[in-house]
């Protein structure tokens, strides 16, 4: 009986699968900004010393539930398979989305990250980030980011890669100074901090400096 409640659930999943990617199929599939030609773009696995980015799957499910909302709650079951559900469209939509974070070590999905905006015309990127709080503090995030760059660079193409984060949110800022990225300028934020705040830094750097960062560890500008 339990064999059987398994395999009726993973042909439940196939299904859903299915009927996902078939209401979707006449979608127009688009990575930029409207009005720009479609673009596609390879979705691969990302390896760094301690994590591997690779796509989420159902699977992920137990991790998702042990991370935290904006406000410090743990994510519900119901949010996370929102999330999952958010994440496999975009990669039947663009052929790209959120890279789960796989430790290494344990073998468990720790954080996400990936592109939220890209105009292939300006060849311009912006990516953002999440690591689940027990595991903030480590390196993690810069170590993902760093990895999320050189994949816009040299798969996608891209000129420049910026990022963004709250004034009063030092840790990402310092996730962005340790990947290479500079301060900008402040610009509107999309939504109010928790301070109530209605800006955000920006971080950018371009595809030169990250290479010399990369390859001698000074920062560009330095």
């Amino acid at each position: 009986m339990t064999a059987f409640v398994e395999l009726k659930g993973k042909v439940a999943a196939i299904l859903w699968r299915w009927s996902l990617t078939k209401g979707l199929r006449n979608r127009t599939r688009r990575f930029g900004s409207p009005g720009e030609e479609s673009q596609w773009a390879t979705m691969r696995v990302l390896e760094t010393e301690r994590l591997l980015l690779r796509e989420f799957c159902q699977a992920d499910l137990n991790d998702l539930v042990t991370w935290e909302g904006p406000s410090g709650e743990e994510f519900t079951e119901a949010q996370a398979r929102r999330f999952l559900n958010f994440c496999f469209a975009e990669y039947f939509k663009l052929g790209v989305g959120r890279w789960g974070m796989l430790l290494k070590s344990t073998g468990g999905v720790v954080g996400n990250c990936g592109f939220c905006y890209i105009n292939f015309k300006q060849k311009i990127g912006e990516v953002a980030y999440y690591i689940a709080p027990k595991y903030r503090g480590r390196g993690l995030a810069a170590e993902a980011l760093g990895a999320l760059i050189q994949f816009g660079f040299a798969d996608i193409g891209l000129a420049r890669i910026q990022a963004r984060c709250g004034p009063d949110n030092t840790s990402s800022e310092r996730v962005m100074q340790k990947a290479g990225m500079i301060f900008e300028r402040m610009v509107l934020s999309r939504e109010a901090s928790k301070s109530g705040s209605r800006t955000d830094k920006m971080y950018a750097v371009v595809s030169c400096d990250f290479k010399t960062y990369s390859k001698t560890g000074i920062p560009p500008g330095a």
